[in-house]
């Protein structure tokens, strides 16, 4: 093994730069890789208010088609409870506008007026989520039913039109309707796909503003699957309640489609499934995999012409062993061994930029400047151990792919001609 470090050393030395972006290149490769991983987990992966994401199922959508049109949308709040309320082997269910919209908020005697979004979101939704309540209470069940005029706003929202606490009690006004603020939740991050916010208001059987076809509007379910229950168990529970609600609204010439709602965490991060047509999940892993695989080969093919400009360097080194006995298999071995090494390192390098990248690139966390940042994935779920190894593994198939074919054509190389070779 020390004769291995020696060649290295004095590949570095003598061939400089072919050696230096040979281990800049993996360390690079590496480092990408590290961080499509860590966006894709970032999407994925459970925090505050969305700990509960393994075990979270939303129902986003429905479609409705008669003779001569098809709607798609959000559901009307009646209509959602119809499909999503009660099922077996759910703990907790909430129901809240998925869409949000933007909204101008002051107070009535602050000349301080700011944008911000709002969700509409019944009792049940702050059970689903775990949002960290700063001051004052969530709304209860019977004042959501009856829709009174009160609010659950983010610490930024209450600093920036409410000053300085306290702030549950005052009011606020929203698209020119007064509301009572009774709750105060830290910031919650953009990254947070289903309860992101920033004033959240009470909905429910009476708001029908936004529904149409008498059975759809902007309302959606989010629920909490018990431990132990599977997805698939609770999704035919909603389908055969589509069935029921077909019956229902048979007379009137409609009918729905169900697309396999209600769907995961990966399903909604991935954005492919729509209101109108079943979830794709298939074309982002696809993708991912089409990227992981440029990262791997193109960085391997230019490793592999790197390694063959060096080895060219040492043909006659490597005719003097043959010729002394050393065999084509010890040849492979030591040049693989050799590469090896360079590649592990440019990976612990590339580890360590991926690291360095994670704790300090804000960007990752991206959120709105105007808002506060919220809770965002610890650190330790964006680099998980398995991702760590994932890396070195990744290092092994990059110097197998890149060293095997220059190995094999060294150790096939002719005695003579490797020794009269210059």
């Amino acid at each position: 093994m020390k004769s291995k470090f020696r060649q290295i050393y004095y590949d570095m030395r003598h061939q400089p730069v072919i050696a230096w972006v040979t281990f800049l290149a993996t360390a690079l490769s590496v480092f990408l890789i590290m961080v499509v991983v860590m966006m894709q987990q970032i999407k994925i992966v459970p925090f505050a208010p969305e700990s509960c994401r393994d075990r979270l199922l939303v129902g986003p959508y429905m479609c409705v088609e008669g003779q001569d049109f098809m709607s798609s949308g959000g559901m009307s709040y009646v209509t959602a409870r119809q499909l999503y309320d009660g099922l077996d082997g759910v703990e907790r269910t909430g129901y809240f506008s998925y869409w949000t919209d933007d909204v101008q908020v002051y107070a009535p005697k602050g000349s301080n007026m700011i944008s911000r979004i709002r969700r509409k979101a019944d009792a049940g939704f702050f059970e689903v989520f775990d949002f960290t309540l700063l001051e004052g209470r969530y709304f209860t069940a019977a004042e959501a039913e009856a829709m009174v005029p009160l609010a659950v706003i983010s610490e930024s929202t209450a600093r920036n039109t409410l000053g300085s606490a306290p702030w549950t009690g005052r009011d606020i006004i929203i698209d020119n309707i007064i509301y009572t603020v009774v709750g105060v939740v830290r910031d919650v991050s953009t990254l947070a796909l289903t309860a992101h916010g920033d004033v959240f208001i009470p909905v429910g059987p009476s708001d029908t503003a936004d529904d149409w076809h008498e059975i759809m509007g902007s309302t959606a379910a989010a629920m909490v699957v018990a431990d132990g229950v599977d997805f698939q168990h609770v999704r035919d529970q909603v389908k055969a309640r589509y069935s029921q609600l077909d019956a229902q609204i048979a007379a009137s010439g409609m009918r729905t489609n169900y697309f396999g709602s209600p769907f995961d965490q990966e399903t909604l991060a991935s954005g492919m499934c729509g209101s109108n047509n079943p979830p794709d999940t298939e074309s982002p892993r696809k993708m991912r995999l089409m990227i992981y695989a440029i990262l791997f080969l193109v960085p391997a093919i230019n490793l592999s012409s790197m390694l063959h400009s060096r080895l060219r360097r040492r043909i006659s080194e490597i005719g003097v062993r043959r010729a002394f006995g050393c065999t084509r298999s010890r040849i492979i071995g030591d040049i693989i061994t050799e590469n090896f090494i360079v590649t592990l390192a440019g990976g612990i390098v590339g580890v360590t930029l991926g690291v360095i990248f994670a704790a300090t690139y804000s960007g990752l966390y991206e959120n709105d400047a105007n808002i506060g940042r919220g809770e965002t994935p610890a650190f330790s779920a964006l680099l998980h151990w398995s991702t760590i190894v994932a890396a070195l593994i990744v290092c092994f198939i990059l110097n197998i792919i890149s060293a095997s074919i220059p190995a094999w054509q060294a150790s096939r190389m002719d005695v003579v001609d490797a020794l009269n070779s210059k």
